[in-house]
């Protein structure tokens, strides 16, 4: 049976500045599509499922999943403004840990460009359905709950990297959401309000909470812990990260990892330290490949 993958949402594209207020590359982005752009450069079967405007910035954004062998037939084109994430690099001797910034308002005409809309594609086709599919998802709105309740057949799996992007949902909408995922990638920097949220204490209590099959949450210059049950037995590993080169951009680098850590999870039957150990490798070193390059997808 064939694996397929998934992400659901607004079709966003990256406007990138440079210290100067800049306008340097536009690129398809949002982390959710960055991670299912590189699960197809990793040769996986992707769709995207969303929405985008009529405009030009569509144009580019679904350009960018389409030259990355990613299907865009169930983006459905509406008369609205393509949402625009903006990312400012400062020039590179400003750029440390925390120096880029991601902005829902445009750094020129500090208008909102990033939007999240409820009108959105939430139903596939039959012959789809009889698939293994995989759902990745970064948000959490009404909108993507109704998409994944419609698949029968599915694995969760779920990028918590911003604060803004639960802040406003209460403990209950979020302990149910959740409870749908089989494999959660958590940000450090999110875990103190997720947990203060959920009024749980700790990491170990959250996988117990949602009974998953992977936890991984990253630190990034620090590497990532994984936590996960062997023989019935929860256990946690550290990993850190060989020293990283030069950084041209870092904004994709979650995202490189967590496309990795899908596919090696997707495609094994038995979680344990050797696989922890083998994945960590690979995704450590698709994230050192997209912090080298402008822009938030792989290219080499």
């Amino acid at each position: 049976m064939s694996k397929i993958f998934i992400s659901h949402g607004d079709i966003i594209l990256d406007n990138i500045y440079n210290g100067d207020l800049e306008l340097i590359k536009q690129d398809g982005g949002g982390s959710n599509w960055n991670t299912l752009y590189n699960l197809s450069y990793l040769g996986e079967t992707c769709y995207a499922v969303g929405t985008c405007g009529k405009d030009q910035e569509g144009d580019i954004a679904l350009s960018s999943l389409k030259a990355g062998s990613v299907n865009i037939d169930f983006v459905r084109r509406d008369d609205i403004s393509t949402s625009i994430m903006n990312i400012i690099i400062p020039n590179q001797n400003e750029l440390g840990d925390n120096s880029i910034i991601h902005s829902w308002y445009s750094p020129i005409t500090n208008k909102r460009t990033l939007f999240f809309r409820d009108n959105l594609p939430t139903n596939l086709p039959k012959n789809m359905l009889e698939n293994d599919i995989y759902i990745l998802l970064d948000k959490f709105e009404t909108i993507n709950f109704d998409f994944i309740s419609n698949l029968q057949k599915k694995k969760i799996c779920l990028d918590i990297g911003h604060v803004r992007f639960i802040e406003h949902f209460t403990k209950q909408y979020l302990t149910m959401f959740f409870k749908t995922a089989d494999f959660i990638q958590l940000n450090e920097t999110v875990k103190p309000l997720l947990f203060e949220r959920l009024q749980i204490q700790n990491e170990f209590e959250f996988f117990n909470l949602l009974d998953l099959d992977l936890l991984v949450i990253t630190k990034g210059k620090k590497g990532a812990t994984f936590i996960f049950k062997e023989n019935n037995e929860l256990k946690t590993i550290d990993k850190e990260p060989e020293v990283i080169a030069k950084v041209i951009d870092s904004s994709g680098a979650g995202d490189a990892f967590f496309a990795s850590v899908i596919q090696g999870y997707a495609y094994t039957d038995n979680i344990n330290s050797d696989f922890i150990n083998k994945i960590f490798s690979t995704a450590n070193k698709a994230s050192r490949e997209v912090i080298k390059q402008l822009g938030s997808r792989r290219t080499s």
